[in-house]
């Protein structure tokens, strides 16, 4: 949530912005008037990467009072549209058939869309998927946060529903809502959001004399919900050195990530093809061999870019599979 004590109405938040242009002043402004529950420019050009929140230099999470914004001006998407979104992923039936362990993985939404990436002994686990288990934090990208809000206590009582301790979070979107925006909503979690990097690195510890390092240099495709948990980054870099991987210095990395650009044309219909093409050229001339995603729709949003330019697009799963001998090294 947007903490007013933190803002000290800097501008930082829009200035680094890699998606709007906006000097000093102008950023200014613009948070002067959203702090006043104003319309602003600022709401129509955010293509809502999370990436202020990041940027605040007070932890005041500027993306949250822009979502709570666009929300209130139906910009840019129109409560009409945010309603039928909800119809489309709301689960109204009975729950069936939930398992009961300790630790489960959620699949979210994926299971039927992007079943060739949950394969093999890493997701030998009881799981959960479908329309019961989404996030909904799609919905911070469709001016409907407050639609996510409404079903998140929904999403954690469905999961505690398995009486699990622990919960792998396939999807980066589910570890953000369990284990930052559903606290922040004031909703308890009781059992402990993992997320897959951290899973993936736990594993791979434990089969450490079974890996084969690859020896490739990759960059890292670092997916928009990232921005509300950067504590787990560690967990990305401990997982590229036990498949003995380098991630690449390059300028589109870590707080200065380049987003897929997806929600770029959901939100404003403009082609998020030019900033793509920089995200690939960055990571070519560091000398990058593929690039490395943790979230599916990633994958999807940048496959056209990765044919044109050559660089293969692999799933950070897909990449600890290699390194356990499952699949061929691909790249």
């Amino acid at each position: 949530m947007y903490i007013e004590d933190k803002c000290d109405q800097c501008g930082d938040c829009f200035v680094k912005c890699q998606w709007i242009e906006a000097d000093e002043p102008k950023a200014i402004t613009w948070i002067k008037q959203l702090r006043a529950g104003e319309h602003a420019e600022v709401l129509n050009n955010c293509i809502t990467c999370y990436a202020c929140n990041e940027y605040c230099p007070n932890n005041a999470n500027p993306f949250d009072l822009i979502a709570t914004l666009q929300e209130k001006y139906e910009t840019p998407v129109s409560r009409e549209t945010i309603i039928q979104m909800e119809d489309r992923y709301t689960f109204a039936g009975e729950l069936r058939d939930v398992p009961q362990a300790d630790r489960i993985m959620s699949l979210c939404v994926f299971s039927k869309t992007d079943a060739h990436l949950m394969q093999g002994q890493l997701f030998d686990m009881p799981t959960v998927a479908g329309k019961p288990y989404f996030c909904w934090v799609l919905f911070s990208h469709m001016c409907g946060e407050s639609i996510q809000k409404k079903h998140a206590g929904e999403l954690v009582d469905r999961l505690a529903r398995t009486g699990a301790k622990e919960v792998v979070c396939f999807h980066d979107d589910c570890y953000t809502m369990l284990a930052k925006l559903a606290p922040d909503y004031n909703i308890s979690v009781p059992f402990r959001p993992i997320h897959l990097s951290e899973y993936l690195v736990e594993y791979l510890s434990q089969k450490r004399s079974e890996l084969k390092p690859l020896k490739r240099k990759i960059a890292y495709g670092r997916p928009c919900a990232s921005r509300y948990t950067p504590e787990k980054e560690h967990f990305i870099d401990k997982l590229f050195e036990l498949v003995g991987v380098t991630r690449v210095a390059r300028e589109y990395d870590r707080e200065n990530a380049m987003c897929c650009g997806g929600t770029k044309m959901m939100l404003t219909g403009a082609d998020p093809r030019p900033d793509q093409d920089k995200n690939f050229i960055d990571a070519k001339q560091a000398g990058a061999e593929a690039l490395i995603c943790l979230c599916p729709m990633c994958m999807h949003s940048l496959s056209l870019a990765s044919h044109d330019h050559q660089l293969p697009l692999l799933f950070i799963g897909d990449l600890a599979r290699m390194a356990l001998g499952e699949i061929p090294v691909s790249f």
